[in-house]
């Protein structure tokens, strides 16, 4: 049975080409004009991948996302690099969760905190000793 993106036809990935996820490999990235016919052009950077056809137009968070996991700012560093393609339902747009293409970034896990240890603290000596007070008298000290 035929789905949406069976129907429409997009020269780009669309979310859902990426859903599943797709693991891809970067070839190059071009600056194109991704504008609908009879419209003005509008010139987006597009990361074209060894394991597809179709191009995905780069995004600003894809873009962060992408230099996160390979420590590279240049696109001209790209090539070779491996990245995973998903389709996160809460990309949002004009306010509204509307889905949308994300470069997967593996998240750390938190610390362990049932295992945490607070700082070493010096041990106290003397617990009546303030500052440059003189120290508390001791027992000696007492008269009976």
């Amino acid at each position: 049975m035929a789905k949406l993106n069976d129907i429409k036809d997009s020269n780009y990935l669309t979310k859902e080409d990426c859903e599943p996820a797709i693991k891809v490999t970067v070839t190059r990235c071009t600056s194109e004009d991704v504008s609908m016919a009879n419209e003005p052009a509008r010139m987006k950077y597009v990361l074209y991948f060894r394991e597809c056809a179709k191009g995905m137009v780069l995004n600003l968070t894809n873009f962060q996302r992408i230099v996160t996991l390979s420590g590279r700012d240049d696109t001209d560093d790209w090539a070779g690099v491996q990245i995973t393609l998903f389709n996160d339902p809460t990309v949002d747009f004009g306010g509204k969760l509307v889905g949308g293409i994300r470069v997967w970034v593996p998240q750390f896990a938190p610390p362990d905190v049932t295992n945490a240890q607070p700082p070493a603290q010096p041990p106290v000596t003397n617990p009546g000793y303030v500052g440059d007070d003189p120290p508390p008298p001791t027992d000696d000290d007492i008269p009976y």
